[in-house]
């Protein structure tokens, strides 16, 4: 980027969020001087009132509870994230010590007494645990690892940073003198004053040498740049008039975008740097709140495949606000390797003994488009791939030696955090169907249910929902009524409270089995909606149950789990216990599904985290360990894959994916994905031909929809449907999409007072074909495979039957012969754009005038003419 080139990047805007999509509620401390936020992978931390420190999710948004950090005396003035450890922060206060946390077990490691006014502490860009800490008398590097001082330099210091390599530092105070230290050399390279204000000096390195100051001249407000080789000469300035907060800076070295603000404006100003260090001013951005701290928000967890090229988390008075930078692009399907260089790993270049020493390490950069990302999870090098391009490789600079391979072999482990990649799914889109197909007016909907409980369940000619009030009500709406006032409802009473319900899926008279606290499950019979008629009781629990599931392909095989990890199989039919299984975990299950191709393999998850693969006939069981502890979770299973949406603690909500070895029934954990934080269980809705799963929360208004995959990436996330009203629960209707409408789920939502129809489908132009490119073989449960006695008696063997879905009349699309149309302008550019030198093209101008000359040779009209006699010129 020259001076006055053009750039990428002079077009990005900031896109403003709606309240409900920041975080608000919070507390904040107006005293912190320097850094009140900080952003790392997936927390966001700010200072909080008094001397604590509050800690949000990435994701966290709406009318937030901040969890709270507490262990300095002091107000806290600055705070960042280790770049190698994405779980530790180091703050340092006015009390003289500089802590380091464990966000994510929420407790303090270790402790620096430094025994003076710290007001900065900086981690090293390139060397491992290393902190530069600024107080009041002097500026001191410690190694955090053994929490020894390397160095310690007389110098009064309010702010400091790291030169991008890391081999030289800035500190300034507040009397506006700046040096450059060479820490390892001991000494002061270059010093000069930039400002007399008394005030804070504000910097950032731009690159390696040269730098970025704010402070104030004349009361005036004032960023410039400057070359470390010569401290007087200013290349650039920006003056941005009177005021009294503290102006600031934050830059980006790989889009070298710049963001000018200060503390208590209603705005910032975002520029870009030039080659020579001069700053252009691009825009100005507006917030409706006084602005308190800016942090950038780390590159691995942006939305690339959106244009998104920088996030600021925007720290107000009572609210987060993250900001996205996004630069305007025609489409957005493909990754734009223009606009997002690569960018630094988390792989630190040199331990902090070898840096010291004098030893010079590079951290590796990683590439962010998102393929390139799932090869290096997938343990593939770039270097290995024959023909591939480089996904990671060392930076470079004048004169350095790159580390050699072998040295980096063990930090090959790169982060991926964006899961987005091509599918054939990837545009799929959520349609509200018309009123007609709604069931309307619904009485007592009970919105607030166990957490066991789906809340919502649909058969084949009912659904039944929890009512409110007590007597364990249950709700049954008849689904031939769509669009009619369905009320009054049938009410079916049971003994204590239902917890968990199912319908029996081959069983021809619509048998429901409701399961509760009072430890016994009952059958009933809907024959109409007059009455309902109890089959039965089954009896065999001795606490509550919180875990039911009919087998997907066996007819009357009903299995149930309590809480204190006991498992029964039930053969609903003849009301018989069939096997009972002690799964031996204390805290219970809290998750249970069975295997639709391996009709003997049923999964449990407890709340330790451990995934059971049970094996029905031979009583083995392989477990894995996810290693998070799981407060509530939901479990489906497909061909290959076990998915598991779970809630866990710190109202954390992730997705895990599975695969199951068919042959020596191993677990093997492929990946997983945050889905942020949130006080309702994702409830998990799969298709298991597509491996299509859609995400629904209680009392949120978005479906998420992911795609799952045996290959990296394992996780897809498609578009978000964003729905009309809040959903309290959700049920699938299996086997009822219309294939050559490209539906591939549908899903009923209960609200309020009424049931919504709503369809995910996958737009395509030719749908007089079958897409067969989405629709493929497909697994048959439209009758049962075997009953129950058979299955437990294993007479028969289970083979699960496959068909395909596409009509004998009609053709598949990967059959249909594509003929590719040249555009418009590649049919100008063969024919009529043809490249001609400038004399050809003017002998072919002199040719035509030539020919048209020739074909109109002869005598002008004037010639023909005979004129007029001399006197009739004459008066």
């Amino acid at each position: 980027m020259g001076r006055f080139s053009a750039s990428k990047y002079k077009n990005a805007s900031s896109k403003k969020l709606k309240k409900e999509e920041t975080a608000f509620g919070i507390r904040i401390n107006e005293l912190c001087q320097n850094d009140p936020i900080a952003c790392g992978v997936d927390k966001v931390v700010f200072a909080g009132e008094a001397a604590s420190l509050g800690v949000l999710g990435v994701g966290e948004v709406g009318n937030v509870q901040a969890r709270s950090l507490r262990g300095h005396s002091e107000f806290v003035r600055s705070l960042e994230f280790n770049p190698f450890n994405k779980d530790c922060l180091c703050t340092c206060a006015g009390d003289g010590m500089v802590k380091l946390w464990d966000t994510d077990k929420m407790t303090c490691t270790s402790t620096i007494n430094v025994s003076e006014q710290v007001h900065m502490a900086r981690f090293h860009p390139v060397a491992e645990n290393l902190v530069l800490v600024a107080d009041h008398t002097h500026v001191r590097l410690f190694d955090i690892s053994t929490q020894k001082q390397l160095h310690s330099e007389e110098r009064s210091s309010s702010t400091v940073s790291w030169s991008y390599h890391g081999s030289l530092a800035c500190s300034a105070n507040k009397d506006g003198k700046v040096s450059i230290l060479d820490i390892r050399c001991k000494k002061s390279v270059a010093s000069a004053t930039m400002f007399d204000s008394g005030k804070d000096v504000v910097h950032e390195w731009l690159g390696i040498d040269k730098l970025v100051f704010a402070g104030y001249k004349n009361r005036d407000r004032v960023y410039q740049t400057v070359d470390v080789s010569n401290l007087s000469k200013i290349i650039s300035r920006v003056q941005v008039g009177a005021g009294s907060g503290v102006p600031h800076v934050k830059y980006d070295h790989d889009t070298r975008m710049l963001f000018l603000y200060a503390k208590g404006d209603h705005g910032f100003s975002y520029c870009e740097v030039g080659n020579e260090g001069t700053i252009k001013e691009n825009s100005k951005e507006h917030c409706n709140d006084v602005i308190k701290g800016i942090a950038l928000a780390p590159k691995s967890i942006l939305n690339v495949m959106t244009g998104e090229v920088n996030r600021l988390m925007i720290l107000h008075q009572t609210s987060v606000s993250p900001t996205p930078f996004i630069v305007p692009r025609r489409s957005y399907v493909d990754f734009h390797a223009d606009l997002f260089p690569e960018t630094r790993g988390p792989v630190p270049g040199v331990d902090a003994e070898g840096w010291w020493n004098g030893k010079d390490g590079y951290r590796e950069l990683i590439s962010l488009d998102p393929t390139a990302r799932s090869r290096q999870t997938n343990g593939q090098s770039s270097d290995s791939a024959e023909g591939g391009d480089n996904i990671t490789k060392v930076e470079e600079e004048t004169t350095t030696t790159v580390p050699e391979p072998e040295e980096n072999e063990k930090h090959k482990a790169v982060i991926s955090h964006l899961t987005t990649g091509q599918s054939v799914l990837r545009n799929i889109q959520g349609v509200l169907a018309h009123r007609d197909f709604h069931y309307h007016g619904l009485k007592n909907v009970q919105t607030v249910f166990p957490p066991e409980s789906n809340g919502f369940q649909i058969g084949r000619r009912y659904g039944v929902h929890h009512l409110t009030g007590s007597g364990g009500r249950l709700g049954v709406i008849q689904l031939e009524n769509k669009g009619q006032n369905n009320t009054p409802q049938l009410e079916i009473v049971n003994v204590g409270s239902p917890v968990v319900f199912e319908w029996d899926p081959f069983c021809e008279d619509d048998v429901l089995a409701v399961g509760g606290d009072c430890s016994t499950i009952n059958l009933w019979k809907i024959s109409n909606m007059t009455a309902a008629t109890l089959l039965g009781t089954l009896k065999g629990h001795s606490s509550k149950l919180c875990l039911m599931s009919y087998h997907p392909g066996v007819a009357g095989l009903l299995a149930t789990c309590d809480t204190t990890g006991t498992l029964i199989l039930w053969d609903t039919n003849t009301q018989a216990r069939l096997k009972t299984y002690d799964i031996g975990c204390e805290s219970g299950c809290v998750a249970m599904c069975w295997d639709p191709t391996d009709g003997y393999v049923i999964y449990l998850a407890q709340r330790s985290g451990k995934i059971i693969a049970l094996n029905c006939r031979t009583d083995t069981r392989k477990v894995v360990d996810i290693k998070t502890e799981i407060r509530h979770a939901r479990m489906k299973a497909s061909r290959d894959l076990l998915v598991i949406s779970l809630h866990g603690q710190r109202n954390a909500r992730s997705l895990y994916t599975l695969t199951l070895s068919r042959d020596n029934q191993d677990l093997v954990m492929l990946s997983s994905h945050n889905l942020g934080i949130g006080t309702a269980l994702h409830a998990l809705f799969l298709d298991v031909d597509l491996n299509l799963a859609c995400c629904v929360a209680r009392g949120e208004e978005t479906i998420l929809p992911f795609e799952f995959r045996t290959e990296a990436p394992y996780i897809m996330p498609l578009a978000v449907y964003q729905g009309q009203g809040t959903q309290y629960a959700c049920a699938q209707i299996s086997n009822s999409c219309n294939k050559m409408e490209v539906e591939v789920m549908k899903l009923y939502k209960l609200c309020k007072d009424s049931v919504q129809l709503i369809t995910m489908h996958v737009p395509r132009l030719r749908k007089e074909y079958f897409q067969d490119d989405i629709f493929k073989t497909m697994l048959d449960f439209s009758s049962p495979i075997l009953t129950s006695t058979e299955w437990s008696a294993e007479s028969k063997p289970y083979s699960v039957r496959t068909v395909d879905p596409c009509p004998e009349d009609v053709k598949k699309v990967s059959s249909v012969e594509v003929v590719k149309k040249g555009s418009q302008h590649s049919k100008i550019q063969q024919e009529h754009l043809k490249y001609k030198s400038n004399e050809a093209q003017r002998d072919e101008l002199f040719n035509s005038f030539a020919e048209q000359i020739q074909r109109d040779a002869g005598p002008l009209e004037q010639d023909l003419m005979e004129g007029c006699e001399d006197e009739e010129w004459s008066d």
